[in-house]
């Protein structure tokens, strides 16, 4: 009886043991994972990453670390499809960097039409994030960008990199100036740097670049422009969607 004891004991040490150890490797993936998400997002920290990630996991029945797995896998695939586009660009950054939506180029853009949407190489911490902007006429922009927030600006205030493009959004006129408009309706609200959630976070209040454009078009087109369709929309997911055509380069 004592012997039996003594193995049962043992068991349960034996998995407490074993579950603790799984507890606390999970924890430090996490913890990785929300070390290299926040540090590719400088403005965001791992409280406020993490919050949204709870949010969502909670409201769709997942795991946080699933989540934040799925996040991390799409933001180091957009860095790596980042590294490639500028390469390809002639844009690589060797020294220094431009913050998000810096208007560092030596492009201008060029006049368009109301309700398309540019997109330009943009860096931070040497991670080629890109930036995408909407034309609210045919000579001002829309687009999100820190300290600013969402603002509307004339066409050739803003300097774009090389290859930059001109895209249009396969929907109807009336469908594009709708969302031109809402997009200009959201000027003065604040910038938000977290990609990574993005697309559960609400349409009004704080927005980043590419989500100023997802929200419009989601809500006055009733389509969604992400191109993979992940946790975040990425300026790149909006430049690969099935609903956007380039229509010219800037070179």
């Amino acid at each position: 009886m004592f012997k039996r004891k003594i193995l049962i004991s043992a068991i349960m040490i034996g998995g407490l043991f074993s579950f603790s150890s799984a507890v606390s490797a999970d924890t430090g993936l996490n913890n990785k994972y929300l070390d290299e998400i926040v540090e590719l997002q400088p403005g965001t920290t791992k409280k406020e990453i993490l919050l949204s990630v709870e949010s969502y996991a909670e409201e769709n029945n997942l795991e946080v670390s699933d989540v934040l797995a799925t996040i991390h896998q799409e933001i180091i695939k957009d860095k790596k499809d980042g590294d490639r586009v500028a390469k390809e660009n002639g844009n690589e950054v060797k020294d220094g960097y431009s913050i998000y939506g810096g208007s560092s180029g030596t492009y201008k853009l060029p006049l368009s039409t109301k309700g398309n949407i540019y997109y330009t190489d943009s860096y931070t911490a040497f991670y080629n994030h890109g930036h995408v902007g909407m034309y609210s006429s045919s000579d001002k922009i829309v687009e999100a960008v820190p300290g600013d927030g969402t603002r509307q600006i004339k066409y050739n205030a803003r300097n774009v990199e090389q290859n930059s493009i001109i895209q249009k959004i396969n929907v109807t006129t009336n469908q594009k100036n709708n969302a031109a408009d809402w997009a200009v309706s959201q000027v003065g609200s604040s910038y938000s740097f977290n990609f990574a959630t993005n697309r559960s976070t609400g349409h009004n209040g704080d927005k980043n670049c590419s989500k100023l454009l997802w929200s419009a078009f989601t809500l006055k087109a009733n389509i969604d422009i992400d191109g993979n369709g992940g946790l975040g929309v990425y300026p790149r997911d909006i430049t690969s969607s099935s609903y956007t055509t380039t229509v010219a380069t800037i070179k």
